[in-house]
């Protein structure tokens, strides 16, 4: 029987091989880490002692005077939006598009009003591909509503968070 060299044994792949690849694993987890984008999510969301408080006050508002609204993406990326009944008479509306799961894909628009209740905006190029989070506010913040913008999707309704 011959005795075979050391680095031809095959344990020593095991011995040697599996830590070296748990190293590894561990170096690219933390370059993954490093280049997130960290906790970004919605500015009114605190933690504070490791407990999470959000502020509802505009949730409630928009419970509370019946909003709801529905909006349209036409394919050369004009967004058209139209209260459900006439409640709110503002100039301005801003549309939040938060995509689910890649922060720089996200768009935030000024819609102006359009005549007769409807609101309009220009997307600044195409927008993404990915589902979306949206939120649409008045300027002042006063009230909310969200909705959700699927992949591929041309319309989108947007109703209060919460229930009245």
């Amino acid at each position: 029987m011959s005795a075979r060299p050391w680095y031809r044994e095959p344990m020593l792949a095991l011995v040697i091989g599996l830590p070296a690849a748990a190293v590894v694993a561990s170096l690219v987890t933390i370059v993954i880490a490093a280049r997130s984008s960290g906790d970004a999510g919605d500015p009114r969301v605190t933690r504070v002692a490791q407990v999470q408080t959000a502020d509802f006050a505009a949730d409630h508002a928009a419970a509370g005077s019946g909003l709801a609204a529905v909006a349209s993406i036409s394919p050369d990326g004009v967004i058209s939006l139209g209260f459900e009944r006439e409640a709110w008479r503002g100039s301005s509306l801003r549309l939040t598009l938060r995509h689910v799961t890649d922060g720089s894909r996200d768009r935030a628009l000024l819609l102006h009003r359009a005549g007769s209740g409807n609101y309009a905006a220009l997307l600044p190029g195409v927008l993404p591909a990915g589902a979306y989070n949206a939120e649409l506010a008045p300027e002042d913040g006063g009230w909310r509503l969200v909705g959700r913008l699927e992949d591929g999707a041309a319309e989108l309704r947007l109703a209060p968070a919460l229930e009245r």
